[in-house]
């Protein structure tokens, strides 16, 4: 998967983090480099301070001949942080003094010392940051005759002080990355916040709106469609119907024969209902508002449904919330549209079962739930169940969900389904509370 296929979160974030990683990476290289300047120098100034408090105690020492008294005053350093070790070394390179008594009447090894008169009276650094060994010299007087002089060799741990330095760079680079992590989680809520959050409300109403243009030029569609069938069909449908009741008026017929012709009258009438349906469908949804209580208009579809075939079987369980708003709403349609999801779930439950009905209030809005025990809906069904014309029932038009859907979505609602096949389908329906300036964009 390339950059191109990221979505508009993950872009903003690798960039964002990107940048800081780069910026916090050049701050934290710099200021490491700093700080092992500056450790560096601070032991080296350590080491300088230890040589000049035994400098004056070990001239006075040597002056006297007290060469045990001297040896004393050096030992005391050595093993101090940062001093390994001690010399006295002379102009021509003797080593005259040492921690290790071996050296002491040989030649110096290693690079040269300065020579002790061009060394400032506080001393000096010999050697630079990883060489394999540092020291400290600081001039000593009247060591080798009157007025000769010598060079006081305080040997520094150079393994010891790039290990100082390298635990102070580990913890650095630990409490950069601490955070750096910590500030991405924080960058991270707040574009979560700030940016994202808004970002992806904009999204969802953009599709919304973008669903509600595609349902409007389907119900555009099927509103040319009625017209046309119902121009079409509407005439031949009086006309068999007058001739049905001429044949039962004017001819003897048998009782199959009007059984017969009682199906024909029943079949008619299911083709009448499909092109009210059609109608209501291509028609704008005119609503005639007034403050509406959602629990009794849902009472009402109840009362209807009593009497339809199959609620018989179906036991009615009311959940309401008893502190739900009243709403501006068109009592009349909303009670059709409740009644049209109260008859699906009697049809969803063949052999009887509970419909549960409850409203709560959800901020600006009344949701209502229609939940039945029946069959439930396949998932590969789900958004196809409010689209016109689509039905799993044998004699089903395929309407009645959709205009549902109009009705509440000229309300400023939406309706969304749940369902899990084997235990039941649940309807939702939210409706705002305050429906001014909805109706025009209705219809």
């Amino acid at each position: 998967m390339g950059i191109r296929d990221l979505s508009i979160r993950a872009k903003v974030l690798v960039t964002i983090l990107g940048a800081l990683v780069v910026t916090l990476g050049v701050a934290t290289t710099l200021s490491l480099r700093y700080w092992e300047r500056e450790q560096f120098e601070l032991t080296s100034g350590h080491a300088l301070m230890l040589a000049a408090t035994v400098t004056r105690p070990v001239e006075a020492a040597l002056a006297h001949g007290q060469v045990r008294a001297a040896r004393n005053q050096l030992e005391q350093l050595v093993g101090r942080p940062p001093v390994d070790g001690y010399r006295i070394v002379a102009r021509d390179g003797t080593v005259l003094m040492s921690s290790m008594r071996s050296e002491e009447g040989k030649r110096r090894v290693g690079n040269p010392l300065p020579d002790p008169w061009d060394i400032p009276p506080e001393g000096q650094m010999v050697g630079r940051r990883g060489a394999s060994e540092l020291a400290v010299v600081v001039p000593l007087s009247g060591v080798v005759g009157v007025g000769g002089r010598a060079n006081l060799e305080l040997v520094l741990g150079a393994g010891r002080i790039e290990g100082a330095i390298r635990r102070g760079r580990t913890f650095g680079l630990t409490l950069t990355l601490v955070l750096t992590l910590g500030y991405a989680v924080m960058l991270g809520a707040m574009m979560e916040r700030e940016i994202i959050g808004p970002f992806r409300r904009l999204e969802d109403l953009a599709a919304s709106q973008q669903r509600q243009l595609t349902e409007r030029a389907g119900f555009a569609e099927v509103g040319a469609l009625a017209s046309e069938v119902a121009h079409e069909i509407k005439r031949p449908l009086a006309g068999i119907r007058g001739a049905i009741e001429l044949i039962e008026q004017e001819y003897a017929i048998s009782d199959p024969e009007r059984r017969l012709l009682g199906q024909v009258e029943n079949e008619l009438t299911h083709v009448d209902e499909t092109l009210r349906d059609l109608l209501s469908l291509a028609k704008p949804v005119g609503l005639q508002r007034r403050e509406v209580s959602v629990p009794e208009t849902i009472d009402a579809a109840l009362v209807r449904l009593s009497g339809l075939p199959g609620a018989d079987g179906v036991k009615v369980e009311r959940d309401y919330n008893g502190t739900a708003p009243r709403i501006s709403a068109d009592g009349s349609r909303l009670e059709q549209a409740f009644l049209n999801l109260c008859v699906n779930a009697v049809e969803a439950m063949p052999g009887g079962g509970r419909l549960t009905v409850t409203t709560r209030a959800r901020g600006e809005e009344v949701e209502i739930a229609f939940a039945d025990a029946g069959v439930g809906i396949p998932r590969e069904n789900l958004d196809k169940i409010l689209k016109p014309f689509f039905s799993t029932k044998a004699h089903g038009t395929g309407l009645g969900l959709p205009l549902v859907a109009r009705v509440v979505a000229a309300h400023g609602g939406r309706v969304w389904v749940e369902s899990e096949v084997g235990k039941g389908t649940t309807f939702h329906v939210a409706l705002p509370v305050r429906g001014d300036g909805w109706q025009a964009s209705a219809s």
